[in-house]
Order: C-alpha cells, then sequence, then structure tokens
C-alpha cells in the first residue's frame, strides 16, 4: 500500500523485546524460590514498600502522588464545577475521571490518544470512588480527577484508587471514608498480593487456573465498593483473595490517615 509522502509515516506503537521471551509462562521456580520467596524477595502476602504525599500539584485544588515499589502515580483533582450540560435531573454530583499512562511507563511504547484499556480503568474508578463521596453535597456540579501512570511496574489501576482517594480528601471534598486499592494474582492454589509488572505479565500453562483480581475497600464503612476479577477462577478462591486484599487494605489506611495528617499539619 502505497504510503502519503507528505506525513511523517511511522509505527504507531514498539515493544520491548523482553516480551517475546519465554519468562511470561508459569514455571514455579520461576515464582517461588526454594526458601519460599519470591524474585523481589517477598513473601507471598507481603505488598511492597509503599509511599505517599498529597499537594504536589500546585495549581490543582487538591493532588497526590503514590509509590508502590517502581510504580508511580500522581493524581489531580478539580472543582467542584458548575455542569456544562443543560439538564436539570442531576439531584447529586458527578465525577468524572480520566486515567493515562505515560508514553515512557511501560516497555511498550504507547501514543498519547486514549485506548480501550485507559477508557475502562476510568469508568471503574468511578465506581470505586462515588460511594466515597458525597454527591448531595454539589448537585448540578462536576468534580474532575486526572491520574497519570508515570511508571508502571505491577497493581498502578490499585494505586489509582488509593491515590484518587487522597487527592480528593487533599481538595476538601466531602467523604464517607477513603478507598483504598489492592490487587493480586493467582495460579492455581499460589496467591501473589500486591504483583509486580512481571507477575503479572506471567501466563499459566495449560490446566493451571490463573487470574488477578482488584478490589476497592472503604475501611471506615467495612464495604467494598468496587470489584473486578480476570482470569479463571473458582468461588473459593475468589472469597479467599477477597479476604486477603481486605486484609491489605487495613494495613495501608493508616498510612494514608498519616500522610493526610501530616499535609494539614504542614499548612496550619
Amino acid at each position: 500500500m502505497p504510503q502519503d509522502s507528505r506525513r511523517n509515516c511511522y509505527q504507531e506503537s514498539s515493544y520491548h523485546p523482553h516480551r517475546f521471551q519465554e519468562a511470561d509462562k508459569l514455571d514455579s521456580q520461576f515464582l517461588i524460590n526454594d526458601n519460599g520467596l519470591r524474585r523481589d524477595d517477598r513473601n507471598q502476602t507481603d505488598p511492597r514498600a509503599i509511599f505517599m504525599e498529597v499537594g504536589i500539584v500546585t495549581r490543582a485544588k487538591g493532588s497526590s502522588y503514590i509509590e508502590v515499589g517502581k510504580t508511580k502515580v500522581i493524581c489531580a483533582c478539580y472543582g467542584p464545577r458548575q455542569l456544562q450540560s443543560k439538564d436539570s435531573s442531576f439531584s447529586k454530583g458527578v465525577l468524572m475521571c480520566e486515567m493515562k499512562f505515560a508514553s515512557f511507563a511501560t516497555d511498550i511504547h504507547k501514543t498519547d490518544q486514549s485506548n480501550l484499556q485507559e477508557q475502562e480503568m476510568s469508568a471503574m474508578l468511578v465506581d470505586a470512588l462515588s460511594p466515597c463521596v458525597l454527591l448531595d453535597r454539589f448537585p448540578k456540579a462536576q468534580v474532575d480527577i486526572y491520574i497519570t501512570v508515570l511508571e508502571d511496574d505491577g497493581s498502578a489501576f490499585a494505586s489509582s484508587i488509593t491515590a484518587a482517594s487522597l487527592a480528593l480528601a487533599d481538595a476538601g471534598i466531602e467523604m464517607f471514608t477513603l478507598a483504598i486499592g489492592a490487587n493480586l494474582k493467582q495460579f492455581g492454589d499460589l496467591t501473589l498480593l500486591d504483583p509486580t509488572a512481571e507477575e503479572e505479565a506471567m501466563r499459566a500453562d495449560l490446566g493451571v487456573d490463573a487470574g488477578q483480581m482488584t478490589l476497592a475497600y472503604m475501611y471506615d464503612l467495612s464495604q467494598v465498593s468496587m470489584i473486578t476479577q480476570q482470569g479463571h477462577s473458582d468461588d473459593q478462591k475468589i472469597k479467599q483473595g477477597m479476604l486477603a486484599l481486605i486484609e491489605m487494605c487495613k494495613e495501608v489506611y493508616p498510612l494514608m490517615q498519616r500522610c493526610l495528617f501530616a499535609s494539614i499539619k504542614k499548612k496550619t
């Protein structure tokens, strides 16, 4: 097919050569060594080190920055602002979330255009955060949340839930409670909490069920606001995975409180 000489014709996406290696296949020795530890010297139920801070974006009403291992997420919150729609049926406020991956966030270099995965994650973020916010307090108004994944080394979506919740709190949006995100990867009877990008990309051989679960938990209400599951898993494994993720969220919640208290103390 002839190309248009007036345009800069280039490949829209490129792939890292590691993508074509055989390391993505399931190998018990590759996942867990002889000492029962993962490749980064963690136990199966150990989360990675986490760092969080609010008030990063000065021009935003509220913002947050989170590092979970090598995963880096930044979030900015604006509003409430008046809805542009003339529909008078909006008796409650509206949340708008936009999640994007930076072009350098993964080994696969992406374009700036939003893809289907980012749109799906943005919609699930609204589902995870809407039960936490008092939408009745700003009727016919909208709160905008913009999330950028600077580096994705696994658990990017779960980290985005936590970052968005912190940004809402930093913006002074009235909330019932904070939402905490957590996820896991399952290979048969093997469950890995807070998986890295390498563990998320692994696929199971034939005869072994592999699945991934992400959960958003509201600590003060003891409720799950959103849950998504991909891959193959039975009811018992899903139940055990949910309980493990809830316990992980309970450990992260005091860190979020400490981060917000430190921010308020700094401002006053």
